[in-house]
């Protein structure tokens, strides 16, 4: 499991990069764009930005340096993705649920933990009974859930699961 999550850490960057490339139409405007010195992909921790005049000066530091540089930019795309090992950290809604011990962080830091069924596992190691979780969020135990093929097929199977559980329940008669 150490191992696993040391292979985590130091490759997934590398695996979301190339498994989700830019459309080839796309590739090719940039790489005219670049060509003609009007774009640039710089590789950086953004330390701080503001607008100046008609342009952003952006303070940068550059993978693998120390230094802060700042630099002038017409635009900037930040293409860093989610961040979902810091989801629960930073959407207010996965915050409070983790602060009523109802959620956590998978052990790879890949988002929300779950049990095979999706269900989110609690503090205490045990899936909760109606709280699921679809989509990237359960990467940690499912693995890739990034591509729209990927979540639409977990989405269906959660959705299912739900629906087996609700099929499971006695019936309320009617009213009236």
């Amino acid at each position: 499991t150490e191992e696993r999550m040391r292979l985590v850490r130091r490759l997934r960057v590398f695996w979301d990069v190339h498994r989700f490339r830019i459309a080839p139409q796309v590739a090719s405007v940039l790489e005219r764009r670049r060509a003609e010195g009007t774009f640039d992909n710089i590789a950086a921790s953004l330390v701080a930005s503001k607008q100046d005049g008609d342009r952003l000066a952006v303070s940068l530091r550059r993978r693998g340096q120390k230094q802060i540089e700042t630099l002038q930019f017409d635009t900037v795309v930040n293409t860093t993705g989610p961040a979902h090992g810091k989801a629960l950290h930073l959407n207010p809604a996965l915050r409070s649920l983790a602060e009523a011990g109802l959620i956590r962080a998978d052990r790879h830091g890949l988002g929300i933990e779950t049990g095979l069924d999706s269900r989110a596992v609690g503090p205490n190691g045990a899936p909760l009974a109606g709280l699921f979780v679809a989509g990237p969020l359960a990467r940690g135990t499912f693995g890739e859930l990034m591509g729209l093929p990927e979540v639409a097929r977990h989405a269906q199977a959660v959705a299912s699961e739900i629906e087996g559980r609700l099929g499971a329940l006695p019936s309320i008669p009617a009213a009236g």
